[in-house]
């Protein structure tokens, strides 16, 4: 039998990914603007409260950028560099993005956005036992139908999920307003597989 559990609680972690994008003539001049930047980013970062074990360089490119409207004309380079903070502050999440951006300046994006449980166990635990209760209902319901007797488990595997967090809102480029982020709830949910023993009725 199949059985499923979710356990709902709210997040207390946010995973966000944000650096530049550079786009100039030559390499070195895309990279000197790259890096300006992003040492901004990260400086505003760590103003806010963010530690170095929570900043993490995830993404590292350069590449040629062509016209292709009279032929295949070389414009330039393309330079992009990606950092990943985790921030626990979610209260205060809006504003450290805000002023990260701002940082960056015109060449800032943000690719990404999540919430998550720092130690789900609890809400784990929660979900698995909903997910046993569920998969055993059914079990005992069949055992009846068929007129047989339900028995122990013979086997168990299982496997956990967490729900993944709302999209950030549209950022506001306008310093008097600050970017609106909604962490919500997240489920975790686990799912059991589970074979159980049948005898007769009377076993």
């Amino acid at each position: 039998m199949t059985g499923s559990g979710s356990a709902p609680g709210p997040p207390d972690l946010a995973i966000v990914n944000i650096g530049v994008d550079v786009v100039a003539e030559s390499v070195a001049a895309a990279q000197t603007a790259a890096a300006s930047d992003i040492a901004n980013i990260l400086a505003s970062l760590r103003r806010s409260g963010i530690g170095d074990r929570d900043l993490s360089t995830t993404s590292y490119s350069i590449n040629p950028e062509y016209d292709h409207h009279e032929g295949r004309r070389l414009r330039g380079y393309r330079v992009s560099s990606i950092v990943e903070a985790r921030i626990e502050n979610l209260e205060e999440l809006g504003r450290i993005i805000d002023a990260a951006a701002e940082a960056g300046s015109d060449h800032t994006i943000v690719n990404g956005l999540r919430f998550l449980h720092k130690n789900p166990k609890e809400l784990a635990a929660q979900a698995r036992a909903a997910a046993f209760a569920d998969a055993r209902a059914k079990a005992t319901q069949l055992a009846e139908l068929a007129a047989v007797g339900l028995g122990p488990v013979v086997s168990m595997s299982e496997q956990e999920q967490h729900g993944g967090g709302p999209p950030m809102r549209a950022m506001a480029r306008d310093t008097a307003m600050v970017t609106s982020i909604e962490s919500g709830e997240l489920d975790v949910t686990v799912t059991l597989q589970i074979e159980f023993g049948i005898g007769p009725k009377w076993a």
